[in-house]
């Protein structure tokens, strides 16, 4: 999609978009009505597309088949919305699902970046970049998205605020290696920046043959991308995402984060969360992360779990981001199913705590705690709290 337009309408690349998201276990964000929250994409077969959204969340949402429902998701780092029908329900492969048609246009919501091509393997060396500011200071960065107006960069050093090093609407030179010896060197001022990321705009003081030559380099980049994109479509649907997955590779085995007693096992498709967490417990706790797809937890954990039972695990937190099943369902698989001995608690957001926590109960699970926002002390409290009640009885 060019920048001059802020709609993909083709079906085919509609289709192609929710292909990836499928394959790499996305979540889309539903909303209807008041009700709002994240599920994974599971399949599409070329009229409608299935989300992981268990019978009894959408019942409690009260949706009835052709309503419409507005999905955001994000795919290659760009962000869209669209609006679909709701297309009732389904058990595929044993997992609860939501079916909806297949949009016909998705919308960028995001068209203030300066974005129009994020590759999904870019080129060896396209990925480095430098940069000033106004005291001449050299800026190394990593090139996120490439745009016709301009770049967006990250810091490579991560360590550094770029609220100290950069002021909007500054000057910048700017250079970054390509492809080959062909390298973009202009003349940019700052157009937005966050915590780690900047937006760089080209100024008029830009050479515009050096700009041409890298605006049609992009273009080049998006046919060669293109090609890869047919290549990978597959016309008759994607099959349900956990069959692709054991196809390609084997399930996830458990990570060890923290080594120590007491050891907590975290279930979870966030491996940057799992390190958060771990360097948050680790003077207290030991923690185990694993990404759990489908099957028995407990004939996943390997050396820690001993001989096929729950060995050293204490406790278990079970993420509200999980790559296939709802949280809810899979504390009643380890409560109900496997006979998990020790206490399992989710782990979640702050909105309708006191109703997520009665669910969380329901399911068999002993407390619901709050993670969005990370509170450590507030989180390091309840979890001490809960094992020596457990441990002390």
């Amino acid at each position: 999609m060019s920048r001059s337009s802020a709609l993909l309408e083709d079906a085919t690349g509609i289709r192609m978009a929710l292909q990836r998201l499928c394959l790499a276990g996305a979540r889309l964000e539903v909303a209807f009505k008041a009700q709002r929250s994240a599920y994974p994409i599971l399949t599409e077969d070329g009229e409608r597309f299935a989300f992981r959204m268990s019978h009894e969340d959408s019942a409690a949402w009260g949706m009835k088949p052709g309503e419409n429902l507005a999905v955001k998701l994000k795919d290659r780092g760009l962000e869209y919305d669209c609006v679909v029908a709701f297309a009732g329900q389904e058990v595929l492969d044993g997992v609860e699902a939501c079916l909806a048609t297949i949009p016909r246009v998705l919308r960028r919501s995001d068209m203030h970046r300066l974005a129009d091509f994020i590759p999904d393997r870019p080129p060896s060396q396209a990925h480095a970049a430098t940069f000033t500011n106004t005291r001449n200071a050299i800026i190394d960065g990593t090139v996120q998205s490439f745009g016709e107006e301009g770049l967006e960069l990250v810091l490579r050093n991560t360590k550094q605020d770029i609220r100290e090093l950069l002021r909007m609407g500054e000057e910048s030179l700017l250079d970054v290696p390509l492809e080959g010896n062909l390298r973009l060197r202009a003349t940019t001022t700052v157009a937005y920046f966050g915590d780690n990321l900047v937006g760089l705009r080209f100024t008029k003081q830009a050479d515009p043959k050096m700009l041409d030559q890298y605006r049609t380099w992009i273009q080049d980049q998006q046919l060669l991308q293109a090609q890869q994109d047919k290549e990978e479509f597959t016309p008759r649907g994607f099959q349900e995402a956990t069959a692709r997955i054991n196809r390609a590779a084997a399930l996830p085995t458990l990570k060890l984060i923290v080594d120590r007693e007491p050891l907590i096992l975290l279930l979870t498709e966030k491996e940057d969360f799992a390190r958060r967490l771990g360097e948050a417990l680790s003077r207290k706790f030991g923690l185990a992360s694993l990404d759990h797809i489908k099957g028995p937890v407990k004939t996943q954990l390997g050396e820690a779990g001993g001989d096929g039972g729950w060995g050293r695990v204490r406790m278990v937190l079970i993420h509200n981001q999980l790559r296939l099943a709802s949280p809810l369902e899979l504390c009643r698989q380890l409560v109900e199913q496997e006979g998990c001995p020790v206490p399992v608690i989710l782990l979640g957001t702050e909105e309708e705590e006191a109703k997520k926590r009665h669910h969380a109960v329901a399911a068999g699970g002993v407390d619901y705690v709050v993670v969005e926002p990370f509170k450590i002390l507030g989180i390091l409290r309840k979890l001490d709290e809960t094992l020596q009640l457990f441990e002390g009885g």
